[in-house]
């Protein structure tokens, strides 16, 4: 049988960096599909094609191209890949194309284990199959841009008309969220960490990784900090410490100062931009973004950045058409988002479906729950797609829950279906008891708001969770004296005493460690 190679070019930056033995991830990733050790006997090859980004920008344009390539060439089926995966591995993908042709599937991937350790296997008919529903029935998905995820988006869309086939890891390391590829910085820094923590096993062979047990890489990368933490993706932001409610879920922060200037703000974005690159920045931490004088001159000096977007947790309450109007125009003018979020988000506080339960969740009155709903409506009718009403579950509304979830659910309403459903945090104990159900898993992981978040309020310190700010104590330091690298790295001892079970008393009480932002 033939098998034609394609692999995906980014023609990103961090999959040239000669960051792997003098090697860059593009070369290693050529490297392993030119040495032709991963097929299995009686498989050849019939070429290997790159398909840079700047030709197939759309899921379409992508399926289409790589039909035509497998025609072009004859080939039995395609192995698919990015071109920026420095870690594909020989005997995991062997496996994967053993099953594709003895079962005679028409897809066939590795399943549970960290992304970048093998590409995809697709039968050269399902590609014509997949191009054409991109192009017809499917033309909404297939009119997006090329992702990682765009083979599997497409296919899953009608699932059951095709043969699909897994390798299973031992174990599911999804839940990690480990992505080994050189697309951004992130991922870029947690291919470096692995490859770090392989050599110093003794897992390199001829500068590569190929050779090295998929399972064993995945423990290891499990267990390294610089794998887990690489950079924040979000961002806790107090602009103000104002409110105009008062949730019963909230607590009384530390007096951080009355509010960030828009001097100290600009400054920071800047600061966040150069050292994530990617990231999502939430302006409503410990107060009402609205609030501050400056909210429009904040919320356009995060647009400037391509590689930010601006999430804001509002009541609403303080809402007016000349904000609606300044942050529209504001948005129309921005470049479109580079980190596969929305550029602007909004999540509006209901909490309830009646007046009565708003005014108990939120301290204020009844009347505010019309207000909190026409705002909904307007937010909606200028940003469409962009909000997401929010129902915080306690005790006290949960009655509430499913009628909420039924009405903001359906694609008909004006959020599109978009709303957002909040566990109650209850600070690891500054906040009654108020959780109507445990969803914690039984098993514990590494806190995912030490890996991916920085908490910061108005006077620029810096706390390692929205947690530790509330109990107030001794914070990392703080963002306008230290780099943010600086004050990141203050944290990598919590990470790795979460890997190895040991938790201080405010990380113990909190349950917060499953839940995750962007």
């Amino acid at each position: 049988m033939k098998a034609l190679v394609v692999l995906f070019d980014e023609e990103n930056k961090y999959q040239e960096e000669k960051a792997f033995g003098e090697k860059s991830g593009r070369e290693l990733c050529a490297a392993f599909f030119e040495k032709a050790q991963f097929l299995p006997a009686g498989i050849d090859t019939v070429g290997l094609v790159f398909v840079k980004k700047g030709g197939c920008k759309t899921g379409s344009q992508l399926l289409a191209k790589i039909h035509q390539l497998a025609k072009e060439k004859n080939a039995d089926f395609v192995i698919y890949s990015y071109a920026d995966l420095p870690f594909l591995n020989a005997a995991l993908t062997k496996k994967i194309i053993t099953s594709h042709v003895e079962y005679k599937c028409e897809y066939t991937f590795a399943d549970g284990f960290p992304y970048g350790f093998a590409p995809e296997v697709i039968d050269c008919g399902a590609l014509g199959i997949l191009a054409e529903l991109a192009r017809t029935s499917q033309a909404e998905e297939g009119a997006k841009t090329v992702c990682r995820e765009t083979i599997w988006n497409l296919l899953k869309t009608d699932i059951n008309s095709f043969e699909v086939e897994s390798e299973l890891s031992e174990n599911d390391w999804r839940l990690l969220r480990l992505k080994f590829a050189c697309g951004n910085k992130d991922e870029f820094l947690q291919c470096k960490a692995l490859y770090q923590a392989a050599d110093k096993a003794g897992l390199l062979t001829d500068g590569g990784l190929s050779d090295a047990d998929a399972e064993e890489l995945s423990k290891i990368a499990s267990e390294n900090v610089s794998a887990l933490k690489t950079v924040p993706g979000f961002y806790n932001i107090q602009i103000t410490g104002q409110r105009d409610t008062k949730p019963l879920y909230e607590p009384k922060f530390p007096a951080a100062g009355d509010k960030m200037s828009f001097e100290n703000f600009a400054s920071l974005c800047k600061k966040i931009s150069d050292f994530s690159e990617n990231a999502v920045l939430n302006l409503s931490f410990a107060g009402e973004p609205l609030l501050h004088e400056d909210f429009l001159k904040i919320a356009g000096e995060v647009f400037k950045y391509e590689g930010l977007s601006l999430f804001i947790e509002t009541s609403a309450l303080s809402l007016t058409d000349d904000v609606i109007a300044g942050l529209k125009s504001l948005y129309e003018k921005a470049a479109e988002s580079t980190n596969g979020y929305q550029k602007l988000m909004f999540a509006v506080s209901l909490d309830a479906v009646s007046a009565p339960v708003y005014a108990k969740m939120n301290g204020g009155s009844e009347a505010d729950f019309s207000k909190a709903l026409a705002a909904v409506q307007k937010l909606c009718g200028a940003f469409p797609g962009m909000v997401y009403p929010q129902f915080t579950r306690t005790n006290h509304n949960e009655e509430e829950l499913e009628a909420f979830f039924r009405f903001w659910n359906e694609k008909t309403n004006s959020s599109g279906g978009n709303c957002i459903i909040q566990k109650y945090n209850d600070f690891s104990g500054l906040l009654p008891a108020c959780k109507p159900a445990d969803l914690s898993p039984v098993e514990r992981n590494v806190c995912w708001h030490l890996r991916r978040d920085m908490t910061i309020l108005a006077d620029g310190s810096v706390y390692a969770c929205p947690n530790m700010a509330a109990h107030g104590g001794d914070n990392l330091g703080n963002v306008f004296e230290l780099s943010l690298e600086e004050i990141w790295k203050k944290s990598d001892q919590m990470i790795l005493d979460h890997i190895n079970k040991k938790y201080c008393e405010i990380c113990r009480a909190c349950d917060e460690y499953y839940t995750f932002n962007f």
